[in-house]
């Protein structure tokens, strides 16, 4: 019986690839799309085609925008603070995606969580410190390990 992993999916090229990827070694995907604003019908459809067609175990759509708004924008405007002395504090949507992930997780009976980032960007770490606060889990990354694996492959 091969283990369950719950997938963070965009239906993009890195999470699709990650898909058949995980597949090929073994995992049983499941995928979860969390949608923090800025997604349509059509599109949300899109993704969850996307998943289907790749063949996960099942696919899940949250909607993250009640929870976005409550935890981190009005926080965020209220604090009126910039990100370095210029950026806004609102690329805080990956730590909603992990959450909504964990809860998969959780309801999958598994401590596996895999991600589609690159080993070149701060998506990584903001993924990986969110999944590691909130308990002990076994991170798949396969762009990342890809990317050690042959050093011709760069984000």
């Amino acid at each position: 019986m091969p283990k369950k992993i719950v997938l963070a999916f965009s239906g993009g090229l890195d999470t699709s690839f990650c898909v058949p990827y995980l597949q090929e070694r073994g995992w049983e995907v499941h995928t979860v799309f969390a949608d923090t604003g800025g997604v349509d019908a059509e599109e949300k459809a899109w993704i969850e085609a996307r998943a289907h067609e790749l063949k996960v175990a099942s696919h899940v759509t949250v909607d993250g925008g009640p929870a976005i708004w409550a935890g981190f924008v009005k926080p965020f405007v209220w604090a009126g603070e910039p990100y370095q002395g210029q950026y806004p504090l609102l690329v805080s949507d990956r730590y909603l995606i992990v959450e909504a992930a964990l809860k998969r997780c959780a309801e999958l009976g598994t401590k596996a969580i895999a991600h589609g980032c690159t080993g070149m960007g701060n998506d990584q770490v903001r993924f990986d410190l969110a999944i590691k606060a909130l308990g002990d889990y076994e991170i798949v990354a396969p762009i990342r390990e890809i990317q050690k694996e042959h050093k011709e492959v760069r984000a």
